[in-house]
């Protein structure tokens, strides 16, 4: 059912959201706790305590404990009843609910003047500014640390180990690091909260704007391009906001961290700090070339799509004719293009990797050597490098953050500009008249009717209204009021279909069209192929609307369906099937009518609805529905205006008015009496009118079927209800549940990554890999101590000897030599890991979508069948989006975070052998904490 709608708002916003509000409240799940309002007064005690509970709950997510409890016990009771479900989930938050969203985001819009970016931060900055304010206490913590450990260190240098403040030191790094890990993992929850925001009110956003373009607005789109912007760019976007406070607070942190440094070692640290600022041409010129690459590969990545999608809603067509191998070839074909920018992309990231880890080591070799370099009374201690060590870690973080955002920035400013072009797009203009047509009782009226589709050109043929550049429709003029059936015929090909269309506002007009309509109208449309969804018979003719028994019943028996429901186990409670498989195009097409009269509108449009039936059934339905003799004053469209497209010249008799097209031009309008005495002046139109008048004639006689004979053959069925309980539910069942798995997933899944990205040889070599980078590493940090312990004597190294640091300038260059040296090697091992691990990512991508492909396209036609559209075309386009980049990239850097924490025990172990107990200690309590953890987290991810 279409409703008609003021273009300026999105349809039926409020009522949606009332809907959502009552399904909401009739859940089973509690509602979302940080939606509570306090009911104490402001200035009880019992305000006060319930304000720091509330506060408890938000910091450290006390009410998940329930749903992690329940995870965590999957382990052990392996029954369907202990597994974790949509039930034991809250509601979702209202600040997030999609139909609010939707709801608020166009009202900004318009508020905006369609300012988009704007409209994006008015929506998102509830959650956005308080996710900052988190970021900025977690900064100030992260900048407090090192001068308390400088502090700390001052202190024991200089023999005051037993002062009382250094307590204080240490019970303040203590807090400072507690605060800063409870405000991180605030900001970080509002970052997320403030991306689901925006991904969730551009997806309706964009599902709202396709369904209101305008014929020209839809020129060059394709159903791939719009579902790559749900399911890819708004995708881009939520990662975005996920780190997009580090714009400003990576740059406060290292403006903070270069003042530091100058206190300690004074102007020599402004050489690594240029070193910095000099990275970043280089950086924005990776963004330039990764903003570049992606929008070539989302535009293969859009004609993948394209080919999944139209292969997959012919698949029966693609079966019959053994089209399997050639769709694969295509799919693979543009696979393996988009392969090639995949790599590009996946590299450069890479190298965005490389800058970020790397670029701490240069920089703190360009402070190290300028400070030794630049005086001799400059000596390198252990007080100096480990308080420079700790700034330049702490400098790492956001430089390792925005290097990780630039990539995502470079992509998400892509997507936002996609989906600001699509949203740009020319809406259908509201060329419905809001003002009631001239009498209460006219429901419709079109004046002046002129209709494009295709290219509109100046010329247009006189004697068949076809244009060179498209197909134009013209000579329009009718009425129609409440009641009246307007029958529309003509040959094939003569604009019936395109009358429809116009009037549901998906072609073009010209300026002196004219179609009034009352402002309240409602329209209801049953198309030539006619619309199915994946689910009950009931829900297909509810379409949403509220369910009246007696209205129900009626209309099942005006559309001759209560035979069929008789035969299938649920009765209206039987589920239909992917795109109606389980349904002849007689069934389906009742069905669709069905959904048409039962939505009650003003107007009512069937397109050519009867030549899908048996003359039986036909003749029966146009009897129940159309027929607006004296006989039938019950009839279910009495009080609306109804079109009916039809080949069936036997029925001309029997409508109020006729309309018939030929070669694009209206030749005729009127009753059935004022057609016989009609005559065209055009040779062609008059052979039409002939041709026509002479089949109603012939069918006269089928016309006078005795309907009494037709009320006994179907009088016993209508005895028998076919309206099914909830509980017959389950009989008439056909999807098959998504399967999933439950818990943490299983070592095989991590294992199957490996597989595909490699093998044994792919895993010898990248532990080969990492152990030589973390090696260089260790090493590196290692000659940091010895060039330290040379301040006042001489070293002994692998027997070379090295000066004292106090023996000059001069005695600082071997050291600086070997120090060289070593970056190097960590620079070609780092280079090495890093681009060895990119590409058995991009392996394993490739593996598992050609595996993907094949194994979906020689599936049986059972597998579609009982499997909707959606969720196959969501394994194409959202789960190969995450399996090519996020899962490739994440997989990256677990090898490497895994490297590093295996690198630090044995270095911790080696200098202090009893941390070995201490960190068996820390690492069990780790890996029964993950577990716990994981027991849901990957079960609240798959739900």
């Amino acid at each position: 059912m279409c409703s008609r709608s003021d273009n300026k708002n999105p349809p039926q916003a409020a009522s949606r959201t009332d809907d959502v509000k009552e399904q909401l409240d009739d859940s089973e799940s509690s509602p979302w706790p940080e939606d509570h309002n306090l009911s104490a007064s402001p200035t009880s005690c019992g305000c006060i305590l319930q304000s720091i509970s509330s506060m408890y709950n938000k910091l450290m997510y006390s009410y998940m404990t329930q749903i992690f409890k329940k995870g965590a016990a999957q382990r052990i009771d392996k029954s369907k009843d202990a597994q974790l479900t949509q039930h034991d989930l809250y509601r979702t938050p209202k600040n997030i609910d999609a139909a609010h969203l939707n709801s608020e985001f166009w009202s900004i819009y318009e508020q905006t003047e369609q300012h988009f970016k704007r409209t994006l931060w008015i929506v998102v900055r509830k959650t956005f500014i308080p996710a900052g304010v988190y970021q900025l206490f977690a900064l100030t913590a992260q900048i407090s640390i090192p001068m308390c450990v400088m502090k700390l260190l001052q202190a024991l240098e200089s023999g005051r180990s037993g002062d009382r403040n250094n307590i204080v030191y240490v019970i303040a790094i203590f807090l400072l690091a507690i605060i800063n890990g409870v405000c991180t993992q605030r900001y970080q929850f509002l970052s997320y909260q403030s991306g689901i925001l925006l991904r969730t009110a551009l997806t309706c956003a964009i599902y709202e704007k396709s369904l209101n373009l305008s014929p020209k607005g839809r020129m060059g789109l394709t159903n791939g391009s719009i579902t790559n912007l749900v399911a890819t760019d708004t995708q881009k976007l939520f990662e975005v906001m996920h780190e997009a406070h580090q714009i400003w607070s990576c740059p406060i942190a290292i403006v903070v961290v270069v003042v530091l440094m100058l206190i300690i070692i004074g102007p020599s640290c402004l050489v690594g700090a240029a070193f910095l600022v000099g990275l970043l041409p280089l950086s924005k010129k990776v963004t330039h070339a990764m903003v570049h690459i992606r929008k070539k590969r989302v535009a293969v990545a859009d004609e993948r799509i394209e080919i999944v999608s139209s292969m997959l809603q012919d698949i029966k067509i693609t079966k019959l004719n053994n089209y399997e191998d050639r769709f694969e070839a295509r799919v693979l074909e543009a696979r393996r293009r988009e392969m090639a920018f995949i790599r590009k992309e996946q590299i450069l990231w890479g190298f965005t990797l490389i800058i970020v880890v790397s670029t701490p080591v240069i920089a703190s070799f360009a402070t190290y050597a300028t400070f030794v370099l630049v005086s001799s009374e400059n000596i390198m201690t252990a007080s100096v490098v480990f308080t420079l060590a700790q700034l330049f870690n702490m400098i790492k973080f956001p430089i390792n953050q925005a290097g990780q955002l630039l990539g995502k920035l470079a992509l998400g400013l892509q997507a936002m500009h996609r989906i600001s072009n699509f949203m740009s797009r020319e809406s259908a203009q509201n060329v419905i008249s809001e003002d009631n047509p001239n009498d209460n009782e006219t429901v419709l009226s079109v004046q002046n009717g002129e209709f494009y589709v295709g290219e509109q050109t100046a010329e247009v043929t006189s004697t068949d209204g076809v244009q060179s550049g498209g197909f134009t429709l013209s000579g329009i003029d009718f009425s129609l009021k409440r009641g009246e059936v307007l029958a529309v015929l003509g040959p094939v090909a003569c604009g019936k279909s395109t009358l429809i269309q116009s009037l549901l506002q998906q072609c073009a007009s010209s300026d002196k069209t004219s179609i009034m309509m009352a402002s309240d109208a409602k329209l209801s449309y049953a198309a030539q192929t006619p619309f199915i969804l994946s689910t009950t018979v009931r829900e297909n003719v509810l379409f949403g609307l509220p369910f009246e028994k007696d209205r129900y019943e009626k209309v099942l028996d005006a559309c001759c369906l209560r035979p069929d429901l008789l035969l299938w186990p649920a009765g209206d409670l039987t589920e239909i099937g992917e795109r109606g498989v389980t349904m002849s195009g007689g069934q389906k097409a009742r069905v669709s009518v069905a959904r048409a009269v039962y939505a009650n509108a003003d107007v009512v449009l069937f397109d050519d609805i009867l030549s899908a039936l048996d003359a039986g059934t036909s003749q029966r339905l146009f009897d129940n529905v159309f027929d607006n003799n004296v006989h039938n004053k019950d009839r279910l469209l009495q009080n609306s205006g109804t079109i009916l497209v039809t080949h069936a010249e036997h029925v001309l008799k029997r409508v109020d008015k006729i309309l018939v097209l030929d070669r694009g031009q209206s030749i005729f309008c009127g009753t059935w009496a004022q057609l016989q005495s009609f005559q065209s002046e055009n040779t062609r139109h008059r052979a039409t009118l002939l041709s026509m008048r002479s089949s109603a004639q012939l069918s006269a006689s089928s016309d006078t079927t005795n309907s009494s004979e037709k009320i006994d053959a179907t009088k016993n069925v209508k005895q028998v209800s076919v309206i099914a309980k909830d509980t017959d539910a389950s009989k008439g069942e056909l999807k098959s549940d998504e399967q999933r798995e439950h818990g943490g997933s299983s070592v095989g899944v991590w294992l199957l990554w490996f597989v595909y990205a490699g093998g044994f040889f792919f895993i010898i070599m990248q532990v080969i890999f990492l152990i030589l980078d973390r090696g260089s590493y260790v090493v590196i940090d290692w000659w940091l101590a010895i060039w330290t312990s040379s301040a006042g004597t001489e070293i002994t190294v692998f027997g070379r000897t090295f000066p004292n640091q106090y023996d000059g300038i001069q005695a600082q260059t071997p050291y600086l030599i070997v120090y060289v040296v070593l970056i190097v090697f960590m620079f070609v091992f780092l280079v090495a890991r890093t681009q060895w691990a990119i590409h058995g990512g991009i392996r394993a991508s490739r593996r598992v979508f050609s595996n993907m492909t094949h194994r979906v396209l020689h599936a049986p036609m059972s597998y579609f069948d009982t499997t909707p559209l959606g969720r196959i075309i969501n394994r194409f386009t959202y789960d190969v989006e995450q399996v090519d980049i996020a899962l490739a990239q994440n997989m990256s850097i677990l090898i490497i975070c895994c490297s590093w924490a295996v690198a630090a025990q044995v270095v911790m172990i080696s200098i202090v052998p009893y941390m070995a107990l201490v960190n068996a200690m820390v690492f069990s309590l780790y890996f029964v904490m993950l577990r716990y953890y994981r027991g849901a987290g990957a079960d609240l991810q798959r739900l």
